[in-house]
């Protein structure tokens, strides 16, 4: 694997004569349940219906064959605005793949050729192949023909709260945005900087100084807080931090206090719940 599309495919990317295709039905063709793209717009759609009804599919979908139908690999938008259509038929060419982690593989590889992901959807379907068939980030790298350093800050978008990920889906930010965001610590405050960049219409570079502006005033804060901890408890926080490796603060009031535990995603959370829990069967 990690050859591309065009090299397993050798005429993916070619026209290919109708003599050299198999027409089946449409119904007789089942979604790819690893498609990593979820976004699917109407209008868009539509413009295709058009072409396919002035024109018929000029690229086949790719399929494997499933019991005695076939299941998609590559082609979704084009075989929903077939349907839109009306076609009761569509050309496919028929591979072989070696399992899920292929068929995900070479979806994902289409459409990176086609550029038809957005970047929480590409983002997903790095994180699918890492964590559900453990693949590294170096070995996506080399299956998608990307630098590691690419998949890993693609990767991190999955870090930002779920209103800037669906905003970032529908193009209201950009991905430089997205990064600028990510500089930000806390949800609270990535949250109030995207909305500064939705409500005034921020450049990447203006939303950059502004991160800055925030960053500054988070250090200077926090410098005075660290001033005022005793070296005893901030210690203790120190101590902790290396076990959990996440932020940590201690607020000691009298003989009470508060620990704070921060966490930046989901998935981050549920590794810290199960490393406490280690832990605590130590």
């Amino acid at each position: 694997m990690g050859r591309g599309l065009s090299a397993l495919l050798p005429d993916a990317a070619e026209e290919v004569e109708p003599s050299g295709l198999l027409e089946v039905p449409l119904r007789d063709i089942t979604p790819n349940p690893h498609q990593p793209r979820r976004l699917f717009k109407p209008g868009d759609l539509e413009d295709l219906a058009s072409s396919i009804r002035a024109k018929g599919i000029i690229q086949p979908l790719v399929v494997v064959r499933e019991g005695s139908g076939y299941q998609l690999i590559a082609g979704e938008r084009r075989l929903r605005a077939a349907e839109q259509a009306g076609l009761k038929t569509i050309p496919v060419r028929i591979i072989e793949v070696g399992g899920d982690v292929d068929m995900l593989e070479l979806s994902l590889v289409e459409n990176l050729q086609r550029n038809d992901l957005n970047p929480v959807e590409l983002a997903e379907g790095y994180r699918k192949l890492q964590q559900k068939w453990r693949l590294t980030q170096e070995m996506i790298a080399s299956r998608v023909g990307k630098e590691r350093a690419t998949v890993a800050n693609t990767l991190r978008l999955l870090e930002l709260p779920e209103p800037i990920l669906d905003s970032l889906r529908r193009g209201e930010i950009s991905v430089g945005h997205a990064k600028t965001i990510l500089s930000v610590h806390g949800a609270a405050r990535q949250s109030a900087l995207w909305k500064r960049i939705l409500d005034e219409g921020l450049s990447v570079r203006q939303a950059e100084d502004a991160a800055r502006a925030e960053i500054g005033v988070r250090k200077n804060r926090n410098r005075k807080t660290t001033a005022e901890i005793p070296p005893v408890i901030q210690e203790y926080a120190d101590r902790i931090r290396r076990v959990l490796g996440t932020q940590i603060s201690i607020q000691k009031k009298g003989r009470k206090g508060i620990i704070r535990i921060e966490f930046y995603s989901n998935e981050d959370l549920v590794r810290l719940v199960e490393l406490i829990e280690e832990r605590k069967q130590l």
